[in-house]
């Protein structure tokens, strides 16, 4: 409050907060010695420290199996790993730009550098630095085309360089350093446009500040030619950081695409090495290994599964009156027949020749006998063969159900078993053979009569399964 002298009113003055920020910033004195190794010392072994996750960083949690360090991670990054990725690629480079400030207030305590524009460079820097901080935190950057915001951080910093190289004095060689380095660190997230960009914003600022300092040092005769070194010099650092940006894209984009190549040609090794070529099917080494999955499953979940064996009635006469190539038509009609039948949790294979086995997953026998029941009667109504179109083809099938505990092999011999009892009963059937059932039981009458309990035993011993599982195929009655 003032008091007016000639009217004897009183007068208010609002100071306003700036203004009482000013006298602060005039009247700092850097920091000392100690304070700037100290600092210096900080920064690099957060540099150091940042650049050893980055190198080892394989997409997993920075923290590793340490919870402390995971939660530590969490807080100042992000338990996103590509975030957490940017945010620490920006914290190394932040801490360049706090170690050249750093070196710029060491200066002011020497009394080489104005305290007044240091101290406002200080404030400037790091609200800026705390800015993008947040806003990358929050993941607000994620909303961005470029998400790592290499472009607007660059020029941000080169800003700021070149404000520090106008100020800098004797240690203005140190803004030239620095550039460099953030040059040289966002060649790995720039791309060759945004480096372009940053590095003509980088010669428009830098020139324009040394153009200040030679036009305000002409007691030192030598400083314009200097500045204009330091000019050149910079535009040729410039013109060779853009071309190594762009042959390093190159290579990149070069790397990108021979991986997806051999990504591509991976999947189709693992296609070919999985699928039968001419049904698409599962083959079957493939099916062992989704059976015995289930197996384990089965196990865990007190659940049971069944599986039958399918083969092609007649397939050889097929071949040998019409031709191989008729063959090979309808047994990828089949194929195709038997999978639009199914459920998609069901899988059928290719077991071998004109055999195949089908898992029936959390499914009875019952069931999985009126599906296959149904898959015949689309079977006989459907043309197989477009060589042939009056050519119509039957399946037999033995079916049964895994029984917990049991080898995988035991279970598909008692399947292959019925499926030889189907054959000779008069095939286009389905014969079911549950664990432990006599197989007298489970025998369809052929046309001729009822199978004997002596032709039972003869089917069982002729067609002995191979316990590996991957042996010759067995041959049976057509």
């Amino acid at each position: 409050m003032l008091a007016n002298g000639q009217n004897g009113e009183i007068a208010s003055t609002t100071i306003h907060p700036l203004s009482q920020a000013v006298p602060l910033i005039t009247t700092y004195s850097g920091i000392s010695t100690t304070q700037f190794l100290v600092l210096l010392a900080f920064m690099l072994i957060m540099f150091v420290a940042g650049l050893f996750v980055l190198v080892h960083h394989k997409g997993n949690k920075l923290g590793g199996n340490s919870p402390a360090l995971d939660k530590l991670s969490n807080l100042i990054l992000s338990s996103e790993p590509k975030q957490s990725i940017l945010l620490l690629r920006y914290l190394v480079g932040s801490a360049n730009a706090v170690a050249g400030v750093a070196a710029l207030n060491y200066g002011v305590s020497e009394g080489v550098i104005a305290a007044e524009g240091s101290g406002w460079l200080t404030v400037t820097a790091l609200v800026c630095t705390i800015g993008f901080y947040a806003f990358m935190r929050t993941g607000l950057n994620k909303r961005l085309a470029d998400p790592s915001m290499a472009g607007p951080q660059v020029i941000c910093a080169e800003l700021f360089l070149a404000w520090g190289y106008q100020l800098g004095g004797p240690g203005s060689s140190i803004a030239l350093l620095l550039l460099f380095v953030f040059l040289m660190f966002s060649m790995f997230t720039s791309t060759t446009r945004t480096l372009i960009q940053a590095s003509v914003v980088a010669a428009l600022a830098f020139g324009a500040a040394m153009l200040n300092v030679a036009n305000n040092s002409p007691q030192v005769p030598y400083m314009a030619k200097l500045q204009m070194v330091y000019f050149a010099v910079m535009l040729f650092m410039l013109v060779s950081v853009c071309l190594l940006v762009s042959q390093l894209n190159r290579i990149r984009d070069s790397s990108t695409r021979r991986k997806k190549e051999l990504s591509e040609a991976l999947a189709r090794i693992q296609d070919l090495a999985t699928r039968d070529e001419l049904t698409g099917l599962f083959n079957r080494r493939h099916m062992l290994e989704l059976l015995n999955t289930e197996k384990h499953r089965c196990i865990r979940t007190e659940r049971r599964f069944c599986m039958a064996m399918i083969d092609v009635d007649l397939f050889k006469s097929v071949n040998d009156k019409h031709g191989h190539m008729v063959g090979d038509e309808v047994l990828a009609s089949v194929a195709r027949i038997v999978s639009s039948g199914l459920r998609e949790t069901d899988v059928v294979a290719r077991w071998g020749g004109e055999e195949f086995l089908v898992m029936f997953t959390d499914t009875d026998c019952p069931t999985a006998e009126l599906v296959l029941s149904r898959i015949q009667m689309m079977l006989s109504a459907s043309m197989v063969s477009e060589s042939a179109p009056s050519l119509h083809v039957t399946f037999s099938a033995g079916l049964t159900h895994y029984e917990p505990e049991e080898m995988l092999t035991r279970t598909i011999d008692r399947a292959d078993r019925g499926l030889y009892m189907a054959k000779a009963g008069g095939r286009n059937r389905v014969v079911r053979l549950e664990p432990g059932q006599p197989e007298e039981a489970a025998v369809t009458a052929p046309a001729s009569g009822k199978a004997t309990p002596l032709q039972s035993v003869a089917l069982e011993n002729r067609h002995a399964f191979n316990v590996g599982g991957m042996g010759e195929h067995v041959h049976r009655p057509a």
